[in-house]
């Protein structure tokens, strides 16, 4: 007998709900056609009158509302069907500006991979800004004296990860701008220098020399997989001496023992190759207070270029130099762990759901990092540098690690995402046009036991799902129609 009543009540509430919605609509269209005259006039088609043949209680009249509880439902259908095969633990979050589509646990804190990469950017671009650049610069003790310099040259870091030779940079597949250290050697040329009676010494005192994440496995700590260079503030070619000139992974590159002193040994040769008498053999070292005199500079591409370059090829060198960074902002020397802290608190102060949140590093190599999907969605979809963020991200079919994905399909071309993959962890998060010009913010993380292919090609069952959002009745059909 309950329920009869409760159904009587819904079912005669909801008429006049809806007459209260749609008069309020009507309203406030006669209002703005007063105001604007000819200008709404001229809005209509020229062709066609205001007569409507839609009566004026229509449901037709609320398009949008009742356009999107049909497509969220059959979307949520079909994704039911593919999220019910992916194995171990997954979280999935679908939003549009703010409004959860679907999800499914995405607030359970998962290991990301280098997903983990969407966070360290986003507060990187809130602590540096998107125009900031670092500084590598060219010291004496003494000023040069008809191109004679009295003592050791020192090549200061600032930090700058993407400090490279050009035939470094050209392995690449994807072109990105650097810092080409040839450039800093021909501002010296052109001072005038020819003779330097001292070394050239390379100085990395701007970070602590802990070459690798303390945390990370040790297949990752020392180098057998090289899925990070060694990471100082004075960092040349990612700190190796020696790549693959074709591939760019870097499982066939040597890793350098001394990254200041490997890159004093760069500069030194250039310097010498463009003329320049460099008296002893190159060395690593702390330049003293009174090198103050300022041979030559060289700022790195901005923040948001370095980021950019960080997210397309997945970059973990890059992001942990730049967690560095982060903490040699604020505090005397920059360590990983300083880094960490700040990029915490600057996710907290923006206002991000961080409960169940761990963060371990910058690169998401560590298992000791935990996220959630609705984090790494609202990093897309809310704030001041998700724009920026969504913009730096590789492309379906074209770009980056997303290169090779979805290739030949809808969603070639469509799809912006952060990609991450550790043993036992398949990760993929960023955003979809649609086919109907929406936009969709995503997430999606696997952790499992099991095989990466299968659950790589689930992920991408998800995405085409996204590309035919919304699903369900068009705007047109819902909408009023205008007759002759």
């Amino acid at each position: 007998m309950r329920h009869t009543i409760d159904s009587v009540i819904r079912k005669s509430v909801f008429p006049f709900l809806l007459l209260f919605v749609t008069v309020f609509a009507w309203f406030n269209a006669a209002s703005l056609d007063r105001q604007s005259g000819k200008d709404f006039q001229n809005f209509l088609p020229a062709e066609k009158d205001s007569t409507l043949a839609t009566p004026l209680f229509s449901a037709r009249r609320v398009p949008v509302f009742l356009q999107a509880p049909i497509a969220d439902k059959e979307l949520k259908t079909e994704l039911e069907k593919i999220v019910a095969q992916l194995p171990g633990l997954s979280c999935v979050n679908v939003l549009e500006d703010g409004r959860v589509i679907y999800e499914r646990l995405s607030n359970e804190p998962v290991v990301p991979a280098s997903t983990q990469k969407l966070l360290t950017a986003i507060a990187l671009l809130d602590v540096f800004g998107p125009d900031h650049k670092f500084t590598t610069r060219v010291l004496s003790k003494t000023q040069p004296v008809n191109g004679l310099i009295e003592g050791d040259l020192w090549l200061i870091g600032g930090g700058d990860p993407l400090l490279m030779t050009a035939k470094y940079a050209e392995r690449y597949k994807d072109p990105f701008p650097y810092t080409n250290i040839k450039d800093l050697v021909m501002l010296v040329v052109s001072d005038g220098i020819n003779e330097i009676r001292g070394a050239v010494v390379g100085d990395e005192s701007l970070f602590d020399e802990k070459r690798f994440v303390e945390t990370w496995p040790e297949r990752f700590r020392h180098t057998d997989q090289k899925q990070s260079g060694p990471l100082s503030a004075l960092s040349l070619n990612a700190g190796f001496t020696r790549w693959d000139p074709i591939k760019e992974s870097n499982g066939f590159n040597t890793p350098a023992d001394d990254p200041a002193k490997y890159a004093a040994d760069v500069f030194e040769e250039l310097l010498e190759d463009n003329g320049i008498e460099v008296e002893e053999g190159a060395k690593s070292g702390l330049a003293p207070d009174d090198a103050f005199f300022e041979i030559a500079r060289i700022d790195s591409p901005s923040m948001l270029e370095i980021i950019s370059k960080m997210l397309l090829g997945s970059d973990n060198t890059t992001a942990e130099i730049l967690l560095k960074g982060l903490s040699a902002r604020f505090e005397a020397q920059g360590t990983s762990l300083g880094g960490i802290n700040i990029v915490a608190d600057s996710l907290n102060k923006s206002g991000y759901q961080m409960d169940g949140v761990v963060i371990a590093d910058a690169s998401g190599l560590d298992y000791g990092n935990r996220v959630t999907c609705m984090l790494l969605t609202e990093l897309l979809d809310k704030g001041i540098y998700s724009s920026d963020l969504k913009q730096s991200l590789p492309v379906t079919g074209e770009t980056g690690t997303l290169r090779k994905r979805l290739v030949e399909t809808p969603a070639e071309g469509r799809v912006r995402g952060k990609t991450g993959s550790l043993n036992g962890v398949i990760s993929l998060a960023g955003t979809v046009d649609t086919i109907f010009d929406r936009n969709l913010s995503f997430a999606f993380v696997t952790n499992f036991d099991g095989e990466k292919n299968r659950i790589r090609s689930l992920h991408d069952q998800i995405i085409l799902e996204f590309i035919e959002y919304p699903k369900g009745p068009s705007l047109e059909v819902l909408a009023p129609i205008y007759v002759k």
